[in-house]
């Protein structure tokens, strides 16, 4: 129950095992997967090879698949494109039916799926990349492999930051680039290959500053603030209620003090921090009780994260005018 919520990798609950139901298709020759990675990401080992790349790769589904990528968050931004067939996305809660040609950047606070639920024939080819961000107001910081001058670097990073649209038609070029890469992975190696990997990177990211500096993305500084990462936060707890929160551990997952935390989460819920958590409990208790009839109350309590069923009811009471018991008995 320590593990945070988002801000924070490896182990946080919403990276966790995102990969598996992917491995698992590959290894029954059901989708052909060709990555080279790090961490626990499926494919050839990079090793010390292009530091801070998470993954570059590409899957192809000849068919629709009985699997898809659940909801989860990156440590990397990912920038994936569609070289043929249809990706559903969800992200944030937004839906999304990529087809051919076009592009999608998830960044790293996102959290997002890939499939509706289950993925459809299709062949998507991604780079992820750790900047060294988990958060919306961490500023970035590019792999030394980079080949940008200050002027791009800022100005790509301010239309992948200050932004939070996901999906874009892809340029040719941008396009061309993501060819490129499926084809070096298909004929190379790590060993072999590194520095073509390194410019072909660069060569798709080059293509993605052109293809927005032609077509620039609607862009607010509000998106990398420290309300914003309040923000998020807030809407996580519901994935965390069990933890047993405190105010400085809700700060510190936020990179922030007890009272400036305080302050942001009163401006957007117009309650303290303890009285929003003890309100989204209590709501989730209540939709458990009614789906759940059955369940214990005392087991909705703990699940639902008060440490007591006494303290759990006269809550609930308050709150909702009966104790969980009466709603149990209730018809309605």
């Amino acid at each position: 129950m320590s593990r945070p919520i988002v801000f924070r990798q490896p182990g946080s609950l919403l990276y966790a095992d995102n990969c598996k139901d992917l491995q698992a298709a590959a290894a029954r020759g059901e989708v052909r997967l060709a990555a080279w990675t790090r961490g626990g990401y499926p494919g050839t080992p990079l090793d010390a090879r292009l530091p801070g790349l998470c993954t570059a790769g590409f899957w192809d589904a000849s068919r629709p698949q009985n699997w898809g990528l659940r909801r989860h968050c990156n440590e990397g931004i990912k920038i994936a494109y569609v070289a043929r067939g249809a990706v559903a996305l969800d992200v944030d809660g937004e839906q999304h039916n990529l087809q051919t040609g076009e592009m999608f950047i998830i960044r790293p606070w996102q959290l997002h799926a890939i499939g509706a639920p289950h993925v459809d024939a299709s062949q998507l080819i991604w780079i992820m990349i750790d900047m060294g961000v988990r958060r919306p107001d961490t500023a970035w910081r590019w792999p030394d492999w980079f080949l940008w001058s200050k002027i791009d670097e800022k100005q790509l990073t301010d239309y992948l930051s200050l932004n939070n649209r996901s999906v874009y038609k892809a340029s040719r070029a941008t396009a061309e680039g993501f060819e490129a890469l499926r084809q070096l992975i298909e004929t190379s190696t790590p060993q072999t290959g590194e520095t073509k990997l390194k410019l072909t990177i660069n060569g798709i990211m080059v293509a993605l500053l052109d293809q927005m500096n032609a077509n620039p993305p609607p862009m607010s500084a509000e998106f990398a603030t420290s309300r914003k990462t309040v923000e998020i936060f807030l809407q996580r707890l519901a994935f965390a209620l069990e933890r047993d929160w405190t105010l400085e551990d809700m700060a510190a997952e936020c990179g922030l003090s007890r009272t400036r935390f305080a302050h942001y989460c009163t401006l957007i819920t117009n309650q303290t921090p303890i009285k929003y958590l003890r309100q989204i409990r209590l709501r989730h208790a209540s939709t458990l009780i009614s789906r759940e009839p059955d369940r214990s109350l005392t087991d909705i309590a703990l699940s639902s994260g008060f440490g007591s069923s006494q303290y759990f009811s006269n809550a609930y009471k308050r709150e909702f005018g009966m104790s969980p018991s009466q709603q149990t008995a209730s018809p309605n």
